[in-house]
């Protein structure tokens, strides 16, 4: 069995009825783009799709998407710091630094 995407990353649960409130539950997902995590029933309304990597994305980040374009999953841009850095340390040890 494939697991979607929109299952959800996690779950909300904030329970303010000591004091007043009320109680409110939800899904959580992750924005492709900024990691951000949003209420599922609030992306829905406010939230989009990036065309390219086809993932979920945040209201900021669907602005944003509208002028720059993909600015690929968060888990590249990780990957890419790792390497970057992965690579200045081996260039330090031929440098003898």
């Amino acid at each position: 069995m494939s697991k979607s995407i929109f299952h959800g990353h996690g779950y909300f649960m904030n329970d303010d009825r000591a004091s007043g409130g009320k109680m409110a539950e939800d899904d959580i997902i992750a924005c492709a783009h900024t990691g951000a995590a949003m209420k599922k029933a609030d992306w829905k309304l406010h939230g989009g799709m990036c065309m390219v990597c086809a993932r979920p994305i945040s209201a900021a980040a669907f602005k944003r998407a509208k002028v720059f374009g993909c600015e690929g999953p968060e888990e590249k841009r990780i990957e890419q710091a790792v390497n970057a850095h992965y690579h200045a340390q081996q260039n330090a040890k031929v440098l003898g630094i």
